[in-house]
């Protein structure tokens, strides 16, 4: 009885040594572009703006000034950037939730044996449309509200600093 045991312990090790481990999945190393790196940079604003709101007066007036330093902005551009990224926060809210009640729908359907209608395609298409058309209008929007060297400096913030750090597949 040792013997198959034996054996089948030194085929697997032969072939693990043949096969080698498995290798883990490549993550995409070149910076995201831009419609992804300034998605992450309004969630990141609309997060210190949340944590800012948590603090006392002077740590918030800090963690602003340290975000407006870190963007090489001055006040006012970063008031607009500010709207801008919550605008897009609130936007980006509705299309979940009315993307969700669509695929709510269609989960109790597959569930009862159907499928997704036409209709409902139809609806998650033009959904997604509109979302990727508001994506690209707040994606411009920092370029028309902040001042020129604003909408600079931001634009140079984002793709040294942000686009580099986002995670991100094609």
């Amino acid at each position: 009885m040792p013997l198959p045991r034996v054996f089948c312990a030194l085929v697997l090790v032969l072939a693990a040594a043949a096969f080698g481990q498995p290798r883990p999945m490549q993550i995409q190393s070149s910076p995201a572009p831009d419609f992804i790196a300034y998605q992450a940079l309004f969630r990141e604003v609309v997060w210190i703006e949340n944590q800012a709101a948590q603090e006392d007066a002077a740590s918030a007036a800090a963690l602003r000034s340290q975000s407006t330093r870190a963007a090489g902005l001055n006040s006012a551009d970063y008031a607009a950037l500010v709207a801008i990224a919550k605008d897009y926060a609130a936007a980006r809210a509705s299309y979940i939730s009315a993307r969700d009640a669509i695929l709510s729908a269609v989960s109790a359907q597959r569930a009862a044996g159907g499928n997704a209608t036409p209709a409902q395609n139809v609806q998650l298409s033009a959904l997604f449309q509109q979302y990727i058309a508001m994506v690209e209008d707040h994606v411009a929007q920092p370029a028309a509200r902040l001042t020129a060297a604003g909408a600079q400096a931001l634009a140079d913030y984002v793709h040294t600093t942000v686009a580099p750090r986002v995670t991100w597949g094609k």
